[in-house]
């Protein structure tokens, strides 16, 4: 059983393929083109139905025929509005992946965000990107900035697999990620600061003060 679903796979993932491929270079890739593609596919196939049949039966009951063509458009439309939906999903969301967490249990006062933070981190924690920057403000021992590495273990606490692994791309694309929403005390994250505060961070998640933020992260998460 499991062989057949491989090999069903492989042959639909062609099939899949040599249709977008189709689709991209005859049709253009566009939804309007693709609609009327089909709808003339339609009426070309109840057409060579009638011929084979009965043309008359084509005339006799063409009612049904075209409240077929109706269901068929409207059918089609709901599946280009429905991805058309699953394109703005998609922009809006951020790309990791996202512990469940009960969010009535979280304790957001232990890092000092406001209402606003609240609701942008919700919406991270939802997969989405925020739609205004989190100030970011627990500071670290001199007072000056905010700190990072508070926000790396909030995500190493919240991201499904955590961060202390991820490397090349995907860490470039979790540093952008970071400077897109958050600010630090009001400015934007430096990225040079964020990439070395990282290699910092990892190097000493067994000290007694990295252990300590996590326990607290972990108390505002209500994971503690």
């Amino acid at each position: 059983m499991e062989k057949f679903i491989q090999n069903a796979g492989k042959a639909l993932a062609r099939v899949r393929t040599a249709t977008n491929d189709f689709l991209n270079e005859r049709i253009g890739g566009n939804r309007g083109n693709l609609i009327f593609f089909l709808v003339c596919v339609y009426i070309l196939f109840i057409l060579l139905v009638s011929v084979v049949i009965n043309f008359r039966s084509l005339i006799d009951h063409y009612q049904i025929y075209l409240g077929l063509l109706l269901a068929l458009v409207l059918a089609i439309l709901w599946v280009a509005v429905f991805y058309e939906s699953e394109s703005h999903m998609a922009k809006d969301g951020h790309g990791f992946t996202m512990e469940r967490l009960k969010r009535s249990r979280m304790k957001f006062h232990l890092l000092d965000l406001d209402p606003d933070g609240q609701k942008e981190l919700e919406r991270i924690l939802l997969g989405r990107n925020v739609l205004t920057k989190i100030n970011f403000t627990m500071g670290n021992k001199s007072g000056e900035s905010a700190n990072h590495r508070l926000l790396f273990v909030l995500f190493d606490e919240i991201m499904v697999g955590g961060i202390t692994e991820i490397t090349g791309e995907r860490k470039q694309e979790f540093f952008q990620f970071l400077q897109n929403s958050f600010l630090m005390n009001g400015e934007p994250i430096n990225p040079n600061t964020l990439k070395s505060s990282f290699s910092s961070w990892k190097a000493d998640q067994e000290k007694t003060n990295s252990k300590n933020q996590r326990k607290l992260v972990k108390q505002m998460l209500g994971k503690a």
